[in-house]
């Protein structure tokens, strides 16, 4: 169950606690103006995902593991099927991590934040933000 829902937070960009609020800014990981940029905390539950200062330094050991995964499946696929050369097949080694390097990013960020977050599978209590502007919107009333 917990792979489960640690797939559907890193595949859908979702809170890892409650699975609602979005990790990152922009939708798509190839709009280079914000690829890289995370809300502060979830809009939906409050969860901050930055933890400390440096706290994705540890986000570029899965990246890493990542583009050795990438490496080993290419180079086995490579071996074992198409025997292109070596020369063709670093061309395209290096044309594809350039291409992957922002699904990377994005991915190994939110790896490594499901690494220290859990879901709370029977709810998480509202942002408590949301509810003093929705107090804030019926005292105006």
């Amino acid at each position: 169950m917990a792979l489960k829902t640690i797939f559907y937070s890193v595949l859908n960009n979702k809170c890892p606690n409650c699975h609602e609020g979005d990790v990152f800014i922009g939708k798509s990981a190839y709009d280079f103006k914000t690829f890289d940029k995370l809300h502060e905390t979830c809009e939906h539950c409050g969860h901050k995902y930055e933890k400390e200062p440096g706290f994705f330094y540890g986000a570029m050991y899965v990246s890493y593991a990542l583009m050795v995964a990438w490496f080993v499946i290419t180079w086995s696929l490579n071996g074992l099927i198409f025997h292109i050369d070596s020369i063709y097949y670093l061309v395209f080694l290096v044309i594809s991590i350039i291409v992957l390097m922002p699904v990377t990013f994005r991915q190994s960020r939110l790896i490594w934040i499901n690494f220290f977050t859990k879901y709370q599978e029977h709810g998480v209590i509202e942002h408590p933000k949301k509810k003093t502007e929705n107090t804030d919107e019926l005292e105006k009333n």
